[in-house]
């Protein structure tokens, strides 16, 4: 059977950018684990569709460049700047310190370096920025802008050599290309292998190889599957995709291989889908075409919609559907306004007038950004002192475990020079009480002498001066970016090393709240331990969840220093998240009252019960 021209198929990459579209969408407000993994068909279906140009007996260069401007670069110019003034006008009080190095990476098209560059992790469940997802639209820009030559370079294969050369080449840079992206993953990271354009190719580069077969003159392998045999193996594609975008995590064991899979169920999903005999496809293929059509300004638009979304307190599931609602309709307005394709006079007006108030919103962000004071001087003098605080900290771990070793060998000795006057003690209920009414009169003293772990992230690494400062027996690691979804494997090494204090303090919740079987794992592992959670001060959501978890643990307290901190400009940096001096000192002594608290309850239960005690006897 000939193949179909490209046109007939459309229908087939429609259906197929709406159910990726719709992936992503989903990840994006937390309900699909997996959707991440659609941004791999995407590359997939991008370089499928840049193989048909080999099909053009002619190929402009001007003609290419400025359909991708026009199509792609300029939306995207326009949404950023005017997502930028309505994220101004919304939330005035927020504070963007990488505003201006932020937009001008989108601007050039490198902003998957940048967020490279400045630990943005994509992955954790916290928007930190309306254009988190933008890294994606840097990478297709820059494939796009090298296509031309792949393009010359696989013509002149296909020329000279033979119509399955380039097809050949193509699966070699496949290869080759994959096997970058696990060693890349292995040995700098996750987000190291995911936002990098070579380690990405892989997925390009296949579906530039499934569309130069198709544009190819050979049928063999088309005619053994076409039919119903295509379609079957194209649903049932689909329906094993779908799984992986519910369950592959990016934390889970699943996300290498899923990468890789996801690419190569997609390209067969492209090699399958060849007929448009379907009567569902058919009455629904305006429907689709049509989201197909705005899929792009629906990609641009969702994260400035979820951003702001995020500080407004509301149900969940009523949040997701204004969020979806509000990114369709706005999609909508933004696609009318730069594609018009009706040519009535109302019509054309409104047109007009959508496209003069999107230019005239980025216009303004525009010049909010041009006037913004350039903060990465301040920045990098943070990430200086960061770097500092780190290396003491490095040199406290080391003199703390030293001072429990030197701790564990005098306990040994004190507890049997102690233990007559131990039974003494034990026996006589109004000492006992004495005791315990001196040790709340010198309560703070107890919990600075306490036996204090701190975990987090890089807030807690900026105040851990102060706090070794105030707790005299305190261990202390802090890491820049660090999310509560990577605690639990330290706090267990350092149970096993002895060297967990009987308090815990968690501070992660600047760079994205975790799920709560993550918090049930760490709580697991504390479960003898007192753990007091520090509220963060930029994100509310997860402030929100702490407080409902905590009721279910007796051991577990909350630290709030998203209220204590609460109109209090002079604890922040110019980034409004880590502390100057007058922060840490509030911090530092916020969970010393938290710890005090917690002992003065136990103490006063105590006495409660030995007066019980006493008057039973």
């Amino acid at each position: 059977m000939v193949l179909q021209k490209m046109k007939d198929r459309l229908i087939y990459i429609d259906l197929l950018r709406v159910y990726l579209c719709v992936a992503i969408f989903l990840y994006h407000i937390g309900i699909l684990k997996g959707g991440y993994l659609a941004v791999c068909s995407f590359f997939v279906l991008s370089g499928y569709l840049s193989a048909q140009a080999l099909n053009k007996e002619r190929f402009s260069l001007l003609s290419y460049y400025k359909s991708r401007f026009i199509r792609v670069y300029i939306p995207m110019v326009l949404v950023v700047f005017a997502s930028l003034a309505l994220c101004i006008t919304l939330m005035p009080d927020t504070i963007w310190v990488s505003m201006k190095r932020e937009v001008a990476s989108i601007i050039f098209c490198k902003n998957n370096f940048w967020q490279l560059s400045a630990n943005m992790d994509y992955f954790a469940r916290h928007v930190d920025s309306p254009y988190m997802h933008l890294w994606y639209v840097a990478i297709l820009l820059q494939l796009e802008f090298v296509f031309p030559l792949v393009f010359i370079v696989l013509k002149f294969l296909k020329k000279k050599l033979d119509v399955l050369f380039p097809i050949l080449l193509c699966v070699i840079i496949v290869i080759f290309s994959t096997g970058w992206f696990i060693c890349v993953h292995k040995s700098d990271g996750l987000m190291a292998a995911y936002y990098d354009t070579l380690t990405r190719c892989f997925s390009w580069f296949a579906g530039i190889a499934v569309g130069l077969y198709h544009t190819s003159e050979d049928t063999y392998i088309l005619e053994k599957i076409e039919g119903k045999y295509g379609k079957l193996i194209s649903v049932f594609l689909i329906v094993v995709q779908t799984i992986l975008f519910v369950i592959a995590a990016a934390d889970s064991k699943l996300y290498l291989g899923s990468m890789i899979a996801t690419t190569f169920i997609m390209c067969i999903i492209l090699f399958c889908v060849k007929s448009v005999d379907d009567d569902f496809l058919e009455k629904t293929k305006h429907v689709v075409g049509y989201f197909s059509n705005i899929s792009y300004e629906i990609f641009l638009v969702q994260y400035p919609v979820i951003y702001i979304f995020q500080s407004i307190d509301l149900a969940v599931g009523l949040k997701h559907i204004l969020i979806a609602i509000i990114t369709v309709l706005v999609s909508v307005l933004v696609n009318l306004a730069l594609h018009p394709k009706r040519k009535k006079l109302a019509f054309t007006l409104v047109t007009v007038v959508l496209l003069l108030a999107l230019v005239s919103g980025a216009g303004y962000g525009g010049y909010r950004y041009a006037k913004a004071p350039d903060l990465q001087a301040e920045l990098e003098a943070l990430e200086e002192e960061m770097a500092r605080l780190a290396e003491e900290q490095a040199q406290k771990q080391r003199e703390y475990e030293e001072q429990l070793r030197l701790e564990e060998e005098q306990r040994r000795k004190e507890e049997e020079e102690r233990l007559e006057e131990l039974e003494y003690e034990i026996a006589d209920i109004d000492y006992q009480i004495g005791i315990l009414e001196q040790k709340i009169e010198n309560v703070e003293q107890t919990a600075k002498k306490s036996s204090v772990t701190f975990i987090g992230d890089s807030v807690l690494l900026g105040a851990s001066d102060v706090l070794y400062d105030v707790f005299s027996k305190c261990y202390i690691d802090a890491e820049i970016g660090r999310t509560a979804y990577v605690i639990d494997p330290i706090l267990s090494g350092m149970k096993e090393r002895g060297v967990l204090g009987e308090i815990v303090v968690i501070n992660c919740g600047s760079n994205g709240d975790c799920t709560n079987d993550v918090k049930d794992i760490i709580m697991a592992t504390l479960s003898d331990r007192q753990v007091f959670w520090v509220t963060a001060s930029n994100n509310k959501s997860a402030n929100s969840t702490i407080f409902e978890y905590a009721a279910g643990y007796d051991n577990l307290h909350v630290v709030d220093w998203a209220t204590i901190s609460e109109g209090h400009g002079e604890y922040f940096a110019g980034d409004g998240l880590h502390l100057e001096s007058e922060g840490k000192d509030a911090y530092a002594q916020a969970v010393l009252d938290a710890i005090c608290e917690y002992y003065i309850e136990e103490y006063e239960a105590k006495i409660a019960e030995l007066e019980k005690q006493k008057l039973e006897e």
